[in-house]
């Protein structure tokens, strides 16, 4: 028996919302997106909060503009954009970066979905490229954008910093968007993160921040440790490349001598 599915379809793009068997959507009202951006930090803090809260895959997402791929878990293919459920909530998540160019068509989508399942609140999970401060991890601000001022309740009980000003990009600015134009409460939750490697600390930190506000039991130890073993690969690579520049740079200096 084929699973149920339901397509929405606007100028062309066809997305399907392709429902698991024997799941059904949950009667919640908050709806956490969590996609790759600096740092992977999205991408990161959803899949522990997945682990964390053993949340189910209810469904997940298609289009025949997508890129052909498939993540594997336990040799089983996935499609990479997927809906989750647990604890009093469901989350989005994507395991590829998604093309620009559908952004836009995707959290409409996304939106829709969210509209016809009664969801009265969603939070972003997003990273922002670094402004190479040597800011340490305690004194690092999450900022906030809001679909409008409906949703500055939740922004001051998540502890954000609202930007006043400025420019996002990606999927998250397109949800935010279409939040803002069908009324829906989103907060985009999004913190500075390493733009050259994954940060699963700074993906920490938001988790910390949304357990607060939620009253929830999130581990984020493991995170910290694989921040830890991340931080000493990066820096033996780049301990590497400045030995193996030195030796350039002195056989530079010192050419042979041919006689």
């Amino acid at each position: 028996m084929p699973k149920e599915k339901k397509v929405y379809s606007d100028d062309g793009v066809c997305f399907d919302v392709i429902f698991e068997k024997d799941k059904e959507v949950p009667d919640v009202d908050i709806l956490v997106a969590g996609f790759p951006g600096a740092g992977l930090i999205g991408g990161i803090a959803a899949e522990q909060l997945i682990n964390s809260l053993e949340m189910d895959q209810i469904a997940s997402i298609d289009c025949d503009k997508f890129p052909p791929t498939a993540v594997v878990f336990n040799g089983i293919p996935r499609r990479p954009v997927r809906f989750f459920s647990g604890n009093g909530m469901m989350l989005v998540k994507s395991d590829m970066v998604i093309p620009p160019e559908l952004s836009p068509k995707l959290a409409e989508t996304i939106i829709q979905f969210a509209l016809d399942n009664d969801i009265e609140e969603i939070i972003i999970f997003d990273g922002i490229p670094s402004r190479g401060d040597e800011e340490s991890d305690e004194e690092k601000k999450i900022w906030g954008v809001l679909s409008s001022h409906a949703a500055e309740t939740e922004a001051e009980n998540l502890d954000l910093d609202i930007i006043s000003r400025g420019a996002i990009t990606g999927i998250s600015s397109s949800l935010l968007l279409e939040s803002h134009e069908n009324q829906l409460k989103t907060v985009g939750m999004m913190i500075e993160g390493k733009s050259k490697m994954p940060d699963p600390r700074a993906a920490a930190k938001l988790l910390e921040n949304f357990a607060d506000y939620k009253e929830l039991d999130i581990e984020t130890d493991s995170l910290l440790e694989s921040a830890e073993k991340l931080e000493e690969q990066y820096a033996k690579m780049v301990n590497q490349a400045n030995k193996a520049q030195k030796d350039i740079d002195h056989r530079s200096a010192h050419p042979p001598l041919y006689g």
